[in-house]
C-alpha cells in the first residue's frame, strides 16, 4: 500500500512540475503538495466551486480537461468569464482569503482536478516562498518566470553576458573612491589617478553622497572659465547626484544614464549611505552594442547615413536586452529615451538648415511615442507647437519645410511616415499654442467619432525637442479642460469599449482582430490598446498629466481607491503584452502594419500562453470598471 502511495505521489509531482509555479518549488514543498492532493473527476457541466458554497475550502488544479468560470455578480468589475486549462488553479485568492468564490466554476468538458484542502494550501504557502509569492501576485510571479526562461535561453547562446536584470549590488566591483566636499580638488584628482577611476564621490560624514566629480567635469571647467585645483571639490562637482539603491536593476541604471546623460551612478544602501559606483562601462562592457557608443554616435551624427546607423544600433541593443530577459517597462523606456535622442539630433541637423529665428518651437511626440511605448514597427506620430510675433500662417510657412524634411529623414531612419499623415509636416498639426487649444476645445465640445479617435493620439502629447514649456503648458490646460467633462469622458469610454480584450484561450478564443482567422490575436488592437485607452480615460478623469500607461494607472489607482496589488497586476499585464509585441516584431523583421502585431497563441510556450490569458483577464477587468463607472 505504501509503495502504491509513493507511485501516486511521484506521478503527481511529475505532472505538477510541468507547470508554473510548481516547476520552481523546492522538492520538499512539492512532495508535501503531492501528498495532500487528491484527484477528483468532474463530468461536463458539473459545478466544482461557486459562491453559493460559502467560503472556498479547497484549491483545484486542473490535471486534464477544461474548466470555465462564469461571472457570479452582474455589474461587478472584472467578474467576467475565465477559461482554465491544465496546470492552472482556482479559486486561489478566495481560498487564501477564506472568502466565497467570485466565479461559478463548471467543468466545460470531462475534467480531472487535483483537490487541495484550504489548511494544506496555507501550510504550503508557509513552506514555499515561490508558492507564497504566487498567491500574493500570480501575474508578477509568472512574469518573473517568463523573463528567467528567456534569460536562461539567452545564456545558452551567450554565456557570461551581463544580465540587465541583475541588482546593482551584484555589479559593484570595488569600494567607492570618495572625498569630503571641502577637500581641495587636487587631492580628489590625485585619488582618482591613483585608483584609476573616472569619477569620485563627495560624501557627508554619515557616508551619504552629496556630489560627484568626473573626468567630464574636469574637461568642461578647463575648457570654460578655468580651474583652480586648490579650491574645494564642491566648487566643481555635480551636486545632489541621482542615486539608486542596491536592489535596483542594471536596466534601471541604464535608463537613468540614458535620460540624464550620466556615465556613473552612485549605489546606496537602505539608509542612503554610499556602497559603490556603477559606470556605463560596467553595464555594457560585455555587450556587442553599448549604450555609450550609441549615444556618442547620435551626438556626432551630421548626415542621414550616420543617423540611420545609430537607429540600427538602437534596434540591435533592444534585441540584446530582450534576449537577456529585461522587463518591458525598462526596455520600452530605454528604447524610447534613445529614440528621443535620435529624433532630437535629426531635428537639430534639420533646424540648422532652415531659418527658424524669432520662433519659439516645440516638437511634440504623440501616440505611442508620446507614451514612451514605441515598439519596433511604429510609424511617426508628431506635431509642432509654436509661438511667434506675427500671424500663425506666416510662422507655419517657415516651419513646414523644416518639419517635412525632418519627417523624411526620420522615415529613412526607420520611423515610417504616418499613413494618416499625423505628422508635423502636415499643416493641420503644425499649430500655434492658441490654435491647439482651439482644436482641443472643438473636440471636447463635439465628441464625434473622429474627435474621439484624435483624442487617443493627441491627448498623449509630450515635448520631445525645443521649448518644452509650450507642451507642458498645453498639457496642463488640457488636463483642466477634460477633468469633469463627463459627457466627453463617457463618449471616450463608449468608444474604448468597442474594442474588447479577447474573452479566453483554449475553449473559446475570440478573434479580436476580426481577421477571419480565429487562431490569431492582434496584440495591439486587442492586447495593449484596452489598457492604453482605459488608463488614458482614468488619467483624464482624475486630472493626471502623465502620458505613460503604467504611470497613469499607478497615479489614478489611489485616487480611485483601487488596491495597489490590483493596479500592479494591470500594469504588469500591459507590460507583458507590450513585451510580446516587441519579441514578435524582433522575430519577424521587416513585417509591418497589422501583421507585425498578429500572433498565434499556439506559437507561444505554455508559460507565456498562460500569462497572456491572465493579462487579457486583467484588461477585461479594467474595461468592466470603466463600463460600471460610466454606466455602459
Amino acid at each position: 500500500m505504501a509503495e502504491a502511495q509513493d507511485v501516486v505521489v511521484d506521478t503527481t509531482i511529475g505532472a505538477l512540475r510541468r507547470h508554473a509555479p510548481f516547476d520552481r518549488m523546492d522538492a520538499d514543498s512539492l512532495a508535501y503538495l503531492a501528498r495532500e492532493a487528491t484527484i477528483a473527476y468532474f463530468p461536463k457541466g458539473r459545478r466544482i466551486a461557486g459562491p453559493e458554497q460559502g467560503a472556498a475550502m479547497a484549491l483545484y488544479i486542473v490535471q486534464r480537461g477544461h474548466v470555465r468560470g462564469e461571472a457570479s455578480g452582474e455589474g461587478v468589475p472584472g467578474l467576467d468569464a475565465v477559461e482554465i486549462g491544465p496546470g492552472e488553479c482556482f479559486p486561489l485568492a478566495e481560498v487564501v482569503g477564506m472568502r466565497p468564490a467570485a466565479h461559478a466554476y463548471d467543468a466545460a468538458e470531462d475534467s480531472f482536478c487535483y483537490e487541495v484542502k484550504a489548511p494544506a494550501v496555507a501550510e504550503l504557502a508557509r513552506r514555499s516562498r515561490e508558492f507564497q509569492q504566487f498567491c500574493v501576485g500570480s501575474i508578477g510571479a509568472l512574469l518573473q518566470q517568463s523573463q528567467a526562461l528567456v534569460q536562461s535561453l539567452h545564456a545558452q547562446r551567450a554565456t557570461g553576458q551581463l544580465s540587465m536584470g541583475a541588482p546593482l549590488r551584484d555589479l559593484v566591483r570595488r569600494s567607492p573612491v570618495t572625498c569630503a566636499p571641502d577637500e581641495p580638488l587636487k587631492v580628489a584628482l590625485a585619488r582618482m589617478r591613483e585608483a584609476k577611476v573616472g569619477a569620485i564621490v563627495a560624501i557627508t560624514p554619515e557616508g551619504e553622497p552629496t556630489g560627484v566629480f568626473t573626468e567630464r567635469d574636469l574637461l568642461h571647467h578647463m575648457a570654460g572659465r578655468g580651474l583652480d585645483a586648490s579650491r574645494p571639490v564642491c566648487d566643481y562637482m555635480t551636486h545632489s547626484p541621482s542615486t539608486l539603491p542596491g536592489s535596483a536593476s542594471a536596466a534601471e541604471a541604464a535608463l537613468l544614464m540614458a535620460r540624464r546623460g550620466f556615465r556613473h551612478v552612485p549605489v546606496v544602501d537602505d539608509e542612503g549611505r554610499l556602497v559603490g559606483m556603477v559606470s556605463e562601462r560596467d553595464l555594457f562592457a560585455l555587450q556587442r552594442t553599448s549604450m555609450r557608443s550609441i549615444v556618442g554616435a547620435i551626438e556626432r551624427a551630421a548626415d542621414e547615413a550616420a543617423l540611420k546607423q545609430a537607429a540600427a544600433d538602437i534596434a540591435r541593443l533592444a534585441e540584446n536586452l530582450i534576449a537577456q530577459g529585461v522587463g518591458a517597462e525598462h526596455l520600452a523606456q530605454l528604447v524610447a529615451t534613445l529614440n528621443d535622442r535620435l529624433v532630437a539630433r535629426v531635428l537639430e541637423v534639420e533646424a540648422a538648415r532652415h531659418d527658424l529665428g524669432g520662433l519659439e518651437v516645440c516638437w511634440i511626440a504623440l501616440g505611442s511615442e508620446g507614451r514612451y511605448e514605441q515598439t519596433l514597427a511604429t510609424d511617426q506620430d508628431n506635431g509642432i507647437v509654436f509661438v511667434g510675433d506675427g500671424p500663425p500662417d506666416a510662422a507655419r510657412a517657415r516651419l513646414l519645410p523644416f518639419a517635412q524634411a525632418a519627417n523624411r529623414t526620420l522615415d529613412a531612419c526607420g520611423f515610417p511616415l504616418c499613413k494618416g499623415e499625423i505628422m508635423a509636416g502636415n499643416p493641420q498639426w503644425c499649430l500655434s499654442a492658441d490654435e491647439w487649444r482651439a482644436r482641443f476645445t472643438d473636440w471636447l465640445r463635439n465628441p464625434v467619432p473622429q474627435a474621439l479617435l484624435n483624442a487617443t493620439i493627441f491627448f498623449d502629447l509630450r515635448a520631445l525637442w525645443g521649448a518644452e514649456s509650450l507642451a507642458s503648458s498645453l498639457r496642463g490646460w488640457l488636463a483642466d479642460a477634460v477633468k469633469g467633462n463627463d459627457r466627453f469622458l463617457r463618449a471616450m469610454t463608449q468608444s474604448a469599449l468597442e474594442s474588447r480584450a479577447p474573452g479566453g484561450f483554449f475553449g473559446g478564443l475570440l478573434a479580436a482582430a476580426r481577421t477571419g482567422d480565429a487562431r490569431f490575436v492582434d496584440l495591439k488592437a486587442s492586447g495593449t490598446r484596452p489598457f492604453v485607452d482605459a488608463a488614458r480615460i482614468l488619467a483624464l478623469a482624475s486630472g493626471i498629466e502623465h502620458t505613460n500607461t503604467a504611470a497613469r494607472l499607478r497615479a489614478a489607482g489611489p485616487r480611485l481607491r483601487m488596491p495597489n496589488e490590483e493596479v500592479e497586476a494591470m500594469a504588469e499585464s500591459f507590460h507583458f503584452v507590450l513585451l510580446l509585441r516587441l519579441r514578435h516584431q524582433m522575430a519577424h523583421p521587416g513585417v509591418a502594419g497589422a501583421e507585425a502585431n498578429r500572433i498565434d497563441p499556439d506559437s507561444l510556450n505554455e508559460l507565456d500562453r498562460r500569462i497572456l490569458k491572465e493579462a487579457m483577464r486583467q484588461a477585461r477587468k479594467l474595461q468592466d470598471r470603466l463600463a460600471l463607472d460610466y454606466r455602459l
